[in-house]
């Protein structure tokens, strides 16, 4: 009986001591993912400082030589002995020149709508012209209808005085027959008139004649026919 408890308590032993180790494995495993993962991540942060390092480094090269070329480019466009520029690191003249760079794209703009705006006035200006030119037409075509018209005017006035003269010139003889019955009947009144009057009452042809006075009178006489005198 004792022999059986003390295989018993061996075995219960032992399976507890196997539990135990197998734990203590499995802890071991997981310390191992852990520290293998741990280890996988150091190693990549290494490479990827190295990389970094030799980035660095290599920028650290370019940068010179960078510097070397803007010192080289500062003296070749005269910014070194350019009182604008005097004192201003590399950076000021970078900002400088990307201000620069706004303002010229700002005029590009500018001038693109400069360009649109001359484009409409070229069109404008090219309607303007044709439109001058259909105005002179048609100010030549009413020129020209004005002339007809002066000279119709003139052709027709002139055909009238032609029509007025031939008509006078039909009136008058008509007119002349007409007359001559009144002229002779004014000659024989005018026959009656003088056989009429009494010699003794007709004038003589000096009646109103006026003589110069003499030098002793002043002012011109009239002799009239009945010898007497009438001073002025």
């Amino acid at each position: 009986m004792a022999e059986k408890k003390a295989e018993k308590g061996s075995k219960f032993e032992v399976l507890k001591a196997l539990e135990k180790c197998k734990k203590e494995r499995d802890e071991a495993v997981h310390r191992e993912s852990v520290i293998k993962e741990r280890l996988r991540q150091y190693e990549t942060r290494a490479r990827s400082t190295e990389a970094l390092k030799q980035k660095f480094r290599t920028l650290t090269q370019e940068n010179k030589e960078l510097r070397k070329q803007v010192k080289s480019l500062r003296q070749e466009i005269g910014l070194e002995a350019s009182p604008k520029f005097t004192g201003k690191t590399t950076k000021d003249v970078i900002k400088d020149l990307q201000e620069k760079e706004r303002e010229c794209v700002s005029l590009v703009e500018k001038t693109g709508k400069l360009n649109i705006t001359n484009d409409n006035l070229t069109s404008e200006l090219a309607n303007a012209v044709t439109s001058k030119i259909l105005l002179e037409d048609q100010v030549q075509s009413l020129q020209q209808n004005l002339k007809d018209m002066t000279s119709n005017q003139r052709r027709l006035l002139k055909l009238w005085e032609d029509k007025k003269s031939q008509r006078e010139q039909l009136t008058l003889p008509a007119i002349g027959q007409a007359l001559k019955p009144v002229q002779k009947v004014l000659s024989h009144k005018g026959v009656q008139t003088d056989m009429s009057i009494n010699s003794a009452q007709k004038l003589p042809a000096n009646a109103f004649e006026i003589k110069p006075s003499s030098p002793l009178g002043n002012g011109n006489h009239l002799t009239l026919g009945n010898g007497n005198h009438h001073r002025d």
